[in-house]
């Protein structure tokens, strides 16, 4: 599914996250893999978000990569870097209130 072509983004959180509850907030659909990974669907792209060496409902730190590129849509000119931008600016957002 992944190659070295596809986008990725490390992200450094100012305090402890609930990544599932964010994404939850924010009106995104997840697939929990395990304890330190999910897949998360963002305007059809699919995202590997892990969180090692902690949970997802207790990080510091993102991994988020772009699994499989977004289908296109019309009118959504949007590349796969620019998504996965989108995509982790929910975590900015959060960060912030």
């Amino acid at each position: 599914m992944t190659d070295s072509a596809s986008p990725s983004a490390s992200i450094s959180l100012s305090e402890t996250t609930d990544v599932p509850a964010v994404l939850t907030r924010a009106g995104i659909d997840y697939v929990s893999v395990h304890d330190q990974r999910l897949l998360a669907i963002y305007r059809t792209g699919i995202f590997n978000v892990v969180t090692e060496p902690e949970s997802v409902s207790n990080a510091h730190t993102l991994e988020i990569e772009c699994w499989e590129a977004p289908l296109p849509s019309r009118g959504d000119e949007r590349s796969p870097q620019e998504l996965l931008e989108d995509f982790a600016a929910v975590f900015d957002a959060d960060d912030e209130s």
